[in-house]
């Protein structure tokens, strides 16, 4: 027997600027809800299946849909449609809306809230689903989507002042000045790794593209001015064997 999918509503509100004037300024807006929904799409990913986002393999079980503001407001709806699937109906102990609701909502509060270095504890009606959950696995959420909330700040400070994400009456995320200095921070001072194919290079200026596995899509780089010997000639060969068709992909350091 099939189980019917678990609608859960939130609200994407933006305040402050040009918002408190009933509109925003259309890029660094759109730069906000794309970053912010595809953070959302990597929590819900590992959340829903208890598998870490990897290139493109983010499951059909959980979908985020978005509603327009209606005129007059800057206030977003956001749809997550949960379908019920072999790792969250273990983890729930069942499948039932007055479970999963809780479980998702302190799911995106704490992992989004540990990426913005605000405190935040789970509520007591999720933290045995909590339990089940790996904390090593939970921190590499939180790490990946460090970026995608960092572009979700765009508006903040060009067009908003603040952008909270509202699960009835409750703010599960307020994002604003502090939030995006912490998060600009972190992402310029910490190294991480990343396996990746370098699609373009130019020897001369160091500079070049690469196909980011958590964007989806070829991002630019630029090489540090003292890289290790050889560094240049193995980013030429990734870069070779991805127009050849080949894999290329090779570990590199970066932040």
């Amino acid at each position: 027997m099939t189980q019917d999918p678990i609608l859960i509503t939130y609200k994407l509100k933006f305040e402050g600027g040009d918002a408190d004037q009933h509109k925003l300024e259309a890029y660094p807006a759109a730069q906000s809800l794309e970053g912010i929904i595809w953070a959302l799409s990597i929590t819900l990913n590992y959340g829903v299946t208890g598998k870490i986002r990897q290139r493109g393999d983010l499951s059909r079980a959980c979908k985020v849909y978005i509603s327009p503001p209606k005129r007059g407001s800057v206030l977003y709806e956001l749809n997550i449609l949960v379908q019920a699937n072999p790792f969250i109906s273990i983890l729930l102990g069942g499948w039932a809306v007055n479970t999963a609701t809780p479980y998702v909502n302190a799911l995106i509060g704490y992992v989004f809230n540990s990426a913005l270095g605000v405190t935040s504890a789970v509520p007591v009606r999720a933290k045995k689903y909590f339990r089940k959950l790996s904390e090593e696995d939970l921190q590499k959420v939180v790490h990946r989507i460090e970026p995608p909330l960092t572009r979700g700040h765009a508006a903040i400070g060009k067009t908003a002042t603040t952008i909270s994400l509202r699960a009835k009456s409750t703010d599960l995320v307020i994002m604003d000045g502090g939030t995006k200095s912490y998060l600009e921070a972190r992402l310029k001072d910490e190294f991480y790794l990343l396996d990746a194919n370098v699609t373009s290079f130019n020897i001369l200026t160091g500079n070049g593209r690469l196909y980011h596995p958590d964007e989806d899509s070829t991002v630019a780089f630029s090489l540090s001015p003292d890289p290790f010997a050889g560094t240049k000639n193995i980013l030429i060969e990734s870069m070779q064997q991805y127009s050849a068709g080949r894999c290329g992909i090779v570990r590199l350091r970066t932040h």
